[in-house]
């Protein structure tokens, strides 16, 4: 069994801005090199040029002698004539199985495919999308769920919405609940030294998260409102980037609430930082909080837990799946309960910095690592031992919607090349060729 990991999707610029799907993919493969050698099939791991150091970056993976590297020049994904070329390259590997699929194969894939769909959040809260985005994830999650051998949820929270709303997925689903570990250089050093870096000198709690609409800062930031009115509001420090695409006014709508309400000595927000300081600032909290409105699993937390962190988080059912204690939940609506809990845990916290405790968690995180990798090869082997073929139905929509997008395109393109005089049939700008064409 020769299994090719995918980081060739529709865009580089998708992996690049969205972290937490390459830390996944990095995820799956320390899973993986948790194991004895022997247990783990061959890895093709394909990953454009711009990732490579990213992608290799302290990988407890990198010298596996199971896992193959192809990295792939950038010209060659974004030059439509040169898609023969790449199709040849991926061929020439010979791998039986594609996995994750997060969005159309960029070339012909003779194998089976695994997708993996992280949630369904704009089923529950639409509003934070355009009414193309909407269309466009409901066409692509059909898509997946239509063509793919096996889609990868990582909840049964996430399960059971796919099977709510997509019930083409019929009984092909598989929870694959991702773990994470510290790399070594994170535990190397003193937390104190990158304390010094930021400025910080007091017990804090930590909120590491984007500055999206569903990250749900407000409630946090209604809480600290209500602790720094009785005078009791620790030092929050917040990281994450603080641009939201679906709502650029979001941002700035909490910056005026902090310094209306005046927060501004008790938050502070220290936007994308690099990620040896994340690890740093994780290890000298004294609680990290997860508010989310909505997660499929959520990242923050499982790196909270190698740590022997404590974690406050919403009361969503994932989160109710992904917790450890009850008593650490609330209501993601409700300010004063948030209010109280932190009061209540930061006062009986012990110190930010615990070896003790960093010491009991990493003997639970190696355990739930090793768990991890093999329920990742039991899903290769299910999935290569499943005779059953996809179903076909509703890949029309979004096939179409493709189909229409590239002929506006190819439009758009040929006027210009008229206007500007350069009409060079052999320009490159050739239709693309979907990996469904096979099938014809």
């Amino acid at each position: 069994m020769r299994i090719a990991f995918w980081l060739l999707q529709d865009s580089i610029r998708q992996w690049s801005g969205w972290v937490a799907g390459l830390h996944y993919v990095r995820n799956c493969l320390e899973g993986l090199a948790s194991l004895p050698e022997q247990e783990v099939p061959e890895i093709v791991a394909f990953v454009p040029t711009p990732l490579r150091e990213k992608f290799l970056q302290e990988a407890g993976f990198a010298d596996a002698s199971w896992l193959t590297l192809r990295t792939i020049d950038e010209r060659l994904l974004l030059d439509l004539s040169r898609r023969d070329e790449l199709t040849k390259l991926v061929r020439n590997e010979a791998c039986d199985l594609l996995f994750p699929a997060i969005t159309p194969p960029a070339v012909p894939f003779d194998g089976k495919c695994i997708g993996w769909i992280t949630d369904l959040q704009h089923k529950y809260y639409p509003q934070f999308f355009s009414k193309a985005e909407l269309a466009h994830r409901d066409q692509l999650f059909s898509f997946l769920s239509a063509t793919c051998n096996r889609i990868v949820c990582s909840s049964v929270s996430v399960e059971t919405d796919m099977q709510r709303f997509y019930p083409e997925v019929q009984d092909r689903t598989f929870v694959l609940r991702f773990r994470t570990q510290p790399p070594s250089s994170a535990l190397a050093i003193e937390p104190q030294t990158v304390m010094a870096e930021l400025g910080i000198d007091q017990p804090y709690v930590y909120l590491p998260y984007q500055f999206w609409q569903h990250k749900n800062h407000r409630v946090v930031f209604e809480a600290w409102k209500r602790l720094h009115a009785s005078g009791k509001a620790p030092l929050l420090i917040c990281s994450g980037a603080t641009v939201d695409g679906r709502n650029p006014d979001h941002f700035p709508s909490l910056e005026t609430f902090i310094r209306s309400n005046g927060l501004q000595e008790r938050v502070r927000i220290l936007g994308m930082v690099p990620r040896n300081q994340q690890w740093q600032l994780y290890r000298n909290a004294t609680l990290i909080l997860q508010p989310s409105l909505f997660e499929g699993w959520s990242t923050s937390v499982e790196e909270a837990r190698t740590l022997g962190k404590t974690v406050l988080m919403s009361d969503i059912p994932v989160h109710r799946e992904q917790c450890e204690s009850e008593g650490n939940l609330f209501d993601p609506n409700d300010a004063d309960r948030l209010a109280a809990l932190l009061l209540e845990r930061f006062s009986a916290a012990g110190p930010g910095h615990d070896l003790q405790a960093e010491a009991n968690a990493k003997l639970q995180t190696t355990e739930n690592l090793q768990t991890f990798g093999r329920e990742l090869i039991e899903l290769f082997e299910s999935t290569m031992n499943d005779s059953r073929l996809p179903v076909s139905a509703s890949v029309l929509p979004l096939l179409l919607a493709v189909q229409d997008e590239a002929a506006k395109r190819l439009e758009v393109i040929e006027h210009l090349k008229q206007q500007v005089g350069q009409g060079n049939p052999n320009s490159g700008l050739a239709p693309r060729r979907w990996f469904w064409q096979r099938a014809k």
